[in-house]
């Protein structure tokens, strides 16, 4: 009986964690293959002049993620460098810190200054909806009431998703935006910040020293609601109810990360193009 109960709580601390890191990471990967993809095809056309140029505003908001997780998780911060246009190493910029090992906490913040850049990136896109396009930000905000209950868990949760999807896209990209200034600060901003965003092999390695102490966490966790006879069921529901917003919210993220990739292979392509032309004309 005794190892039964083990065994649920080994499993149950899983299933949370599984539910917690795994579309993070998941999410990290995407980011990064979409972003490589892109900086490849900017680079063959424009040259280093395509990342400089959104650089000013995508690697400050990364390093910040970076850097405020620092400081919330109690990390010793010895170096920043929020941008470095002349880095020696193509570095743009980078968070240095230290931690007490011998914290649990410490260890687990790991993982979530791994992440930061998903989380600041993600903060900033919302917050400059907020100023920008307060029309979109309060049909977006409307539609994350649907995720208010665990009823999105169920089988509407598609529903909830795909519609809250078409209804950000076609208010985001209305033809009314068109003649909107601010629509187009915002889509600047936004693909200048998702061409910085995807977390580095260096973030990757960092996030995953923090996953046995968040796995410990949450098997302690998980063990004294056994002990008290709490509802654990319960916590792995709010934590896929947490996907879910994070999810959600991120899709701005990947949105402007697929703008950035299409647009980029578009001027590859465009330029290749060109160019094979100009070179016929001249052979005649």
């Amino acid at each position: 009986m005794i190892t039964e109960d083990i065994l649920r709580i080994l499993e149950l601390s899983f299933l949370e964690m599984l539910a917690f890191v795994g579309p993070v990471l998941l999410l990290g990967l995407l980011l990064g293959s979409m972003e490589k993809h892109a900086n490849k095809y900017w680079g063959k056309s424009l040259g280093k002049t395509a990342l400089l140029l959104t650089a000013w505003i995508g690697v400050p908001v990364h390093e910040t993620g970076h850097l405020l997780m620092c400081w919330l998780f109690r990390h010793k911060v010895t170096k920043v460098k929020l941008l470095d246009l002349k880095g020696k190493d193509g570095t743009l910029g980078y968070v240095k810190h230290t931690y007490n090992r011998k914290s649990l906490y410490q260890n687990m913040g790991n993982f979530f200054i791994g992440i930061g850049p998903i989380i600041s990136a993600n903060i900033f896109l919302i917050l400059s909806m907020y100023l920008l396009l307060p029309g979109i930000f309060r049909d977006v905000t409307g539609s994350m009431l649907l995720f208010s209950s665990s009823s999105a868990l169920g089988p509407s949760g598609f529903e909830y998703v795909t519609g809250f999807l078409t209804g950000l896209l076609s208010g985001l990209f209305s033809l009314s935006n068109t003649a909107n200034i601010n629509f187009w600060i915002y889509m600047f901003l936004a693909l200048g910040v998702a061409s910085h965003m995807a977390l580095s092999t260096a973030d990757l390695k960092g996030a995953a020293k923090g996953l046995p102490a968040l796995f410990i966490l949450l098997l302690v966790g998980n063990a004294l609601a056994f002990v008290l006879r709490v509802d654990t069921e319960d916590v792995l529901t709010r934590i896929l109810l947490y996907t879910m917003y994070l999810l959600v919210f991120t899709v701005l993220s990947v949105v402007f990360s697929a703008i950035n990739l299409a647009l980029a292979y578009f001027v590859y392509s465009f330029r290749n193009t060109f160019k094979g032309l100009f070179l016929h004309d001249h052979s005649k």
